[in-house]
């Protein structure tokens, strides 16, 4: 919480660095007591063997040091407003699940130059909140360098297909684009 941050930064400008990590996404803060996830400091590697219906493949740039940990921050912020309190998630170095991200458990992970989506019910809709957060991530920090390729899990072939869904955002849901343009 904010007392570790005031010990590891001397109480000096405290405020200024909290601004600073949340605007380049490198910090999300929930719930109402100044608790902070900082995921880049984490050490953890998550070994798993989950299959995924959607992958973000980065290998004809690259996938930058510090992408992943800036979309789980997006997604926790994300997911502390559109419920408007704590969920449960789970998060590592390389890894994250959300129980409710759009009614939905989802879960991330970072492998080599792709980063893996699973939802667990319709998975278009999740892919078009994570796609337009890795756009802002590419805005705000690659100015707009940063490319890659949004492929998902063919049901009648098993191999991963170009997506080429254009999504429908739900009536009463959170907007995406004053949520993204509030960070």
């Amino acid at each position: 919480g904010r007392d570790l941050l005031e010990y590891l930064w001397n109480h000096d400008q405290l405020d200024f660095f909290i601004d600073l990590m949340k605007r380049t996404m490198l910090m999300s803060e929930y719930g109402a007591n100044d608790i902070f996830l900082i995921p880049s400091l984490l050490q953890d590697d998550y070994a798993s063997d989950d299959t995924f219906n959607c992958i973000f493949n980065f290998s004809e740039t690259f996938l930058p040091h510090g992408m992943f940990q800036r979309l789980v921050c997006l997604c926790v912020e994300y997911v502390s407003g559109e419920s408007g309190m704590n969920e449960s998630f789970i998060i590592h170095k390389n890894f994250a699940r959300f129980e409710r991200f759009r009614g939905q458990r989802v879960k991330l992970s970072a492998r080599e130059q792709i980063i893996c989506l699973n939802a667990s019910g319709d998975r278009n809709d999740v892919i078009a909140v994570i796609q337009s957060m890795l756009f802002k991530i590419t805005s705000n920090v690659m100015n707009g360098r940063l490319k890659w390729r949004t492929l998902v899990l063919s049901e009648s072939t098993g191999k991963f297909i170009p997506w080429q869904h254009k999504p429908q955002l739900a009536s009463g849901a959170l907007n995406l684009y004053s949520f993204l343009n509030s960070l």
